[in-house]
């Protein structure tokens, strides 16, 4: 479509101020759309979209406009000339850039507290963005404080990138997780880069474009296949991928990655000494021993432990470790506001195949080693299909390995949170 000259008609006043705004009513009302389906379309709040119609925003953002465009189905002319109108975020050179049209800068906030035990590694992600064409991953089972580790690393190195940081949760809770195509478009669209793309193979050539010729860091959490990845990496560029996953991604380039899981004692008990006081901890030692352990030494569970404690000045440590000591009532106990142990594990084990949740289900009263012997008497009598299953439960991060005994056999155990929650909260 093309955008007639504005007349000044109707509820919009005359002057350079409404044009903008005039040409979105009749750019919309082309596409037969009403304001409620533009919203859903392009993201935007339908109050937003209302008050660019009405002439009410003064200056919006160029980033908004990019997306009505896209929704709209502007063709790139067409998409331009709405960015030149009056109030259309574009400004004539030296003019300068308009508020809120500058670089995406999407990441969440950096963790309050001390990441107890993985400062350093950190520190050691951070130095090293943007790596050689390959991304920085970070992988570990539930509750083990992969997203908190990366988002301080994406804060500690977000200098290093003044074009942008943009940052994508591949699977929010309740949700279907991202297609790689679904990943490149919601990129470009943060860059700005995502108007007039026909198809995905040229989308995925615009986003290596906009990658390669600027300093950008895309931070992905809760990723689940290298597929939703690779299309981000770029060899020589000047942007960088850090990688927040819930399982094992050998196809991708620069593996292996870091792998976290349980923290120390010490470092375990900095965790609840940081959010309950280090003089209330410290009194009663051997309660906050037996909340370490109830907890797995996760970070999660150790966090919102220390949270109950904070938010119950007046009660002991020995109150909550009596608490934790049934472990049918372990996982309904750690949860705090909006954050839960269950429903961490839960996003795990949610997307897992049917084999592997029924070997869990076998498996769930195990609280000590096991070994391929084990899978054979409980699982499945195929001696080919036990070790297979065990190294997938393994990439999925649902068990831990151990060291190999005299005899080259690797024993496995159940990561605790999940033994709780197929035992008890599945």
């Amino acid at each position: 479509m093309t955008f007639p000259p504005p007349s000044g008609a109707g509820p919009h006043p005359p002057g350079p101020g409404p044009s903008l705004a005039v040409a979105l009513v009749r750019a919309r009302e082309a596409a037969c759309l009403t304001q409620d389906e533009l919203a859903v379309r392009s993201g935007l709040s339908v109050r937003a979209i209302r008050n660019l119609e009405t002439g009410h925003t003064a200056r919006p953002r160029r980033q908004s406009l990019v997306l009505l465009a896209e929704a709209l189905g502007l063709a790139p002319a067409e998409a331009r000339r709405l960015l030149r109108l009056p109030g259309g975020g574009e400004r004539p050179a030296g003019a300068g850039a308009p508020p809120g049209s500058g670089a995406p800068a999407e990441l969440p906030p950096a963790p309050r507290h001390r990441l107890a035990g993985r400062e350093g590694l950190a520190h050691t992600l951070a130095a090293g963005l943007p790596g050689r064409g390959g991304p920085a991953v970070v992988v570990g089972p539930p509750g083990a404080g992969k997203t908190a580790l990366v988002l301080r690393t994406a804060h500690a190195a977000r200098d290093r990138f003044p074009d942008g940081q943009v940052y994508v949760d591949l699977h929010p809770t309740s949700c279907l997780p991202f297609t790689s195509d679904q990943l490149v478009h919601r990129v470009l669209r943060s860059l700005g880069r995502s108007v007039g793309v026909r198809g995905p193979e040229e989308a995925r050539a615009r986003l290596r474009d906009a990658l390669s010729g600027r300093r950008v860091l895309v931070v992905l959490d809760n990723v689940v296949t290298e597929a939703q990845v690779r299309p981000l990496l770029v060899d020589g560029g000047r942007s960088a991928v850090l990688v927040a996953a819930r399982r094992e991604l050998p196809a991708l380039p620069g593996w292996p990655a870091h792998r976290i899981g349980a923290l120390g004692r010490p470092e375990a008990c900095r965790v609840l000494e940081d959010l309950a006081g280090a003089a209330r901890v410290r009194a009663d030692r051997p309660a906050a021993l037996d909340i370490v352990r109830y907890c797995g030494g996760l970070p999660l569970a150790l966090h919102l432990a220390g949270l109950w404690l904070s938010a119950r000045p007046r009660r002991s440590p020995r109150d909550l470790a009596d608490r934790l000591a049934d472990e049918r009532d372990r996982l309904a106990t750690l949860s705090v506001g909006d954050l839960s142990l269950r429903a961490s594990v839960a996003a795990y084990h949610r997307p897992l195949p049917p084999p592997l949740k029924a070997s869990l289900h076998q498996l769930r009263d195990l609280k000590g080693d096991f070994g391929v012997e084990e899978m054979l008497a409980r699982v499945t009598p195929s001696r080919r299909l036990a070790v297979d299953l065990l190294e997938e439960l393994l990439h999925r991060q649902m068990i831990r390995a151990g060291e190999p005994d005299r005899s080259g056999r690797v024993r496995y155990r159940l990561h605790e949170a999940v033994r709780l929650y197929v035992a008890h909260g599945a």
